[in-house]
């Protein structure tokens, strides 16, 4: 038996090396295929779209709203939550199942996160080589960044949503993404993790970049949307043409490919920084 604290704070003991686990969540989806643990998946969600094998796993609902009863049929020693399952906890613990809830908001943590899935999985080499694969982007970025004075730094505004504004506060993963590439997020005195931005506080704010989000559903953002919105032709960004979109995947999902988020921005903001790179 392994006995372990998760991101919740919960103590779970884990009583044997997990065979058959669900997924509650992208991110860990990832993570399990990243360990070399896939054969081992058999649930996650219809989200779950990354690797390509893990479209084909059983679907047990979506992120937010899981079958117990389809996750229950599927008889795993383990399920992998995040934050967003807590409300779960007291039906899945009733079922004699044995939850672990992940929640990472920044990249240390995801990292953190990796080595306790791989401790509890019995895959911690994998996980230290995912690990160490990770570290050397993030130093990669760091060096190619070194040197960059404060005040030179861009100042950045990131775009979820145009109507309302909506963007991320100091306390998100997004956020220390893109404080590692360098940038400066506007945003970091907000009071909200996902706080809404009037057109006049943006325009004051008058950030260098903007990164906006990119999804395979389509969100209506783009460069010529954001250019032709009233009263946005007086920001810089949009004056000097720096926007940058980035797919969201790489950007909030708290899993081994947050680190290619940051080489992304990194290169986005920093161009002259990275040869060969490009908008």
């Amino acid at each position: 038996p392994l006995t372990i604290t998760d991101d919740a704070g919960r103590s779970v003991t884990i009583e044997k090396q997990p065979e058959k686990i669900v997924s509650l969540a992208p991110s860990n989806t990832e993570i399990l295929f990243a360990l070399g643990l896939g054969d081992k998946v058999v649930g996650n969600t219809t989200y779950c779209d990354y690797p390509e094998e893990a479209k084909s796993v059983e679907k047990i609902g979506g992120f937010s709203d899981p079958s117990l009863e389809k996750i229950v049929s599927l008889e795993p020693d383990l399920l992998l939550g995040t934050s967003m399952h807590k409300k779960f906890v007291s039906d899945i613990e009733g079922l004699n199942l044995t939850l672990v809830l992940i929640n990472s908001t920044d990249i240390a943590g995801v990292m953190e996160d990796v080595k306790m899935i791989g401790n509890i999985t019995g895959a911690s080499d994998a996980a230290d080589n995912v690990v160490a694969q990770a570290q050397a982007k993030v130093d990669s970025v760091e060096n190619a960044l070194k040197g960059i004075a404060d005040s030179d730094k861009v100042q950045v505004f990131y775009l979820m949503w145009d109507d309302p504004i909506m963007t991320v506060g100091p306390n998100t993963l997004i956020s220390d993404v893109i404080t590692h590439a360098g940038g400066v997020n506007i945003a970091a005195d907000a009071d909200q993790d996902y706080p809404t931005y009037s057109l006049e506080v943006l325009v004051t704010k008058d950030p260098d970049a903007i990164v906006y989000t990119k999804m395979g559903s389509g969100t209506g953002l783009d460069p010529e949307t954001i250019k032709s919105k009233t009263g946005w032709e007086s920001i810089a960004a949009v004056r000097n043409d720096r926007l940058y979109s980035i797919d969201d995947n790489l950007m909030s999902r708290p899993g081994p490919r947050i680190v290619d988020g940051l080489v992304e921005t990194a290169k986005a903001l920093y161009p002259d920084k990275f040869p060969g790179s490009s908008k």
